[in-house]
């Protein structure tokens, strides 16, 4: 049978602070980046939040207008690579929010925050603000240098392989606690055209020379063969 879904990018957020004013910050980016989309097309309904960012731009909404964007889906994409730590700021508008980097973890060429925890806890509020609607990762992976010609004993990216096992645990955990998780699709198969960034990031688990396409394997494919050849078992 067809089915028809909906793929969002999510990217949790969470407080610098304890202190209201970053609290309320967080949910104001939370709102944008987040319930703006899936709070319409799940619950029929805007976040309350976005009258405020906008303000006199926000429409003046009719119930019914809203309402009829529910419509039932048989699945819900999400693409996940990072998490958003967030502080008031009245400078930055108009969510009067900044993210602030986390100088001591681990970051990605783009550069995004490694941070699995996250991916567990996205599935996790999507449950249980959304229902029980079939879940796919529809993207996620980690852009990290990779030389522009595969060497001759091959392209080792231990970076990658190390934020696929721990993203892959992380959907695990989120299985484990309940999510109806029925895929997970690597971002991405080849080094490619990146909307934003053209050829500048790699994303690939399959090395590609772009002046001669010639395409190698990397280390993380041979990890995500195993991984998808044991179902998982190679997590361990």
């Amino acid at each position: 049978r067809h089915q028809i879904g909906l793929v969002v990018n999510l990217e949790p957020k969470y407080p610098a602070t304890a202190s209201a004013e970053d609290a309320a910050a967080t949910l104001r980016a939370e709102a944008y980046m987040n319930r703006q989309y899936l709070d319409a097309a799940l619950l029929g309904r805007y976040p309350e939040e976005l009258a405020e960012i906008f303000g006199e731009a926000w429409p003046d909404w009719k119930p019914e207008e809203v309402a009829a964007l529910r419509v039932p889906i048989d699945f819900l994409g999400v693409n996940y690579y990072t998490r958003n730590v967030t502080r008031a700021d009245a400078a930055s508008w108009p969510l009067r929010a900044a993210a602030v980097r986390q100088v001591h973890a681990t970051h990605t060429e783009i550069p995004w925050e490694v941070f699995p925890q996250g991916l567990t806890d996205t599935l996790l509020w999507v449950k249980k603000r959304y229902g029980d609607v079939p879940l796919y990762l529809t993207e996620n992976g980690a852009a990290f240098y990779d030389p522009p010609q595969a060497p001759p004993d091959g392209v080792q990216d231990p970076l990658r392989v190390a934020y696929l096992r721990d993203h892959l645990r992380a959907v695990h955990g989120a299985i484990a606690a309940g999510c109806d998780v029925r895929g997970y699709f690597v971002w991405s198969l080849l080094d490619n055209l990146e909307w934003a960034l053209g050829f500048s990031k790699r994303f690939g688990i399959v090395h590609v020379d772009f002046e001669s396409q010639r395409r190698t394997p990397k280390a993380s494919a041979r990890f995500y063969s195993k991984v998808i050849a044991t179902n998982g078992h190679g997590l361990a």
